[in-house]
Order: structure tokens, then C-alpha cells, then sequence
């Protein structure tokens, strides 16, 4: 069962991917998702990028709608969600949980790593609150405590531990709650 700090990420994490705010997780929302990479990255509607970019969120969408419901459901509300990372993420099998964390970290890297030099630098982690519609004043906080060897960078070690934390760690204090910014209305004062 979740503990109520998991609860509160677990449910702030649904916020950030429900783009639209409508209660639901849809294809809609990866799409927008998609479209807001592109303005920041400078990708014109219609450019073989700006459909590359797309489809690669289309494709996100079908697995995690694949991972999550098992079904051709073209949606997830919170207790759905929140019943998957119970079961799945937080309280399920170490492969699966591993197997996840591991795509949730490339997939990171490979979207937001784009120097390619195999570190998130903080104006790639300002792009990737940015893109997710994470309040931006709350990234220069994340990203030092996700850089947890105060090098100014979060290596794929780094930011593995932070996914993990996030999903399966029950202490207030851990670096890696803050992944995906404030996760608790307390902490936005």
C-alpha cells in the first residue's frame, strides 16, 4: 500500500503528465507534451523534426497506456494510475520497477541531453521543467539536490537514483522527491 508521501508524488506526477487538466491521462496530453518541445527547440509544425517529435510521444503514449492499463483504453484517471504504481512501481516486482526506472532515465536523458555529453546541465533540466510545465522557479532546488555530488551536472547515476527515490521512497527527505518539482502544496511557500 502506498504511503501517503507516495500517494502525494504518485499524484503530482499524474498532474504533470495531464497536460490539458482535464483528469485524464490521454494521448492528448503526450502530444502536447510533443508540441511544447518543439516551440522550445525551435521546430516549425509540418518539419520532418517537429513530426519526429510526435510520433515519438505517440509511441510513449502506447506504452505507457500498454504498461499501465494492459488494455486499448485511450485513457487513465488518478485511481487508475495510482492503483498501477501501487501495484507496479512502488509495491511490484524489482524487475519490472527496474526495467521502468531504467526507460524513464534514458528516455530523460535522450529528450533533454542535448549536447550529448552524457550529463543534464541546468539549462537541460530548466528545459525539461519547462517542457513538462513544472513551475521553473522550483528547478534550481531540484536540480541541486538531484545533483548529489555538487559537480553543476546530474549524471544517468545521479538521475537513476533520483527516479527511484521518487517513486519508492517513503522519506520526506530524500533528493530524488523532487524530480518533477514541488510535490506538496506545503513546500511552494
Amino acid at each position: 500500500m502506498l504511503t501517503d508521501l507516495q500517494a502525494k508524488k504518485l499524484t503530482h506526477y499524474f498532474n504533470v503528465l495531464d497536460y490539458n487538466n482535464n483528469g485524464l491521462i490521454q494521448e492528448s496530453d503526450f502530444i502536447a507534451i510533443a508540441e511544447n518541445l518543439c516551440v522550445l527547440w525551435g521546430f516549425k509544425e509540418g518539419t520532418d523534426d517537429y513530426l519526429m517529435w510526435i510520433n515519438r510521444f505517440k509511441s510513449q503514449w502506447t506504452e505507457f497506456r500498454d504498461y499501465m492499463l494492459g488494455t486499448e483504453e485511450n485513457s487513465a484517471d488518478p485511481e487508475q494510475w495510482l492503483r498501477f504504481a501501487d501495484k507496479k512501481l512502488v509495491n511490484g516486482e524489482d524487475n519490472f520497477y527496474s526495467l521502468f526506472v531504467e526507460k524513464l532515465t534514458e528516455d530523460i536523458f535522450d529528450l533533454f541531453d542535448q549536447d550529448q555529453n552524457g550529463y543534464i546541465e541546468q539549462k537541460e533540466f530548466i528545459d525539461f521543467f519547462m517542457a513538462f510545465r513544472i513551475e521553473v522557479r522550483h528547478s534550481a532546488k531540484s536540480f541541486m539536490l538531484l545533483d548529489t555530488n555538487r559537480d553543476d551536472r546530474i549524471s544517468k547515476d545521479e538521475l537513476t537514483s533520483g527516479v527511484r527515490a521518487f517513486f519508492r521512497s517513503s522519506s520526506e527527505e530524500d533528493p530524488g522527491n523532487w524530480l518533477f518539482g514541488v510535490w506538496d502544496k506545503e513546500l511552494q511557500r
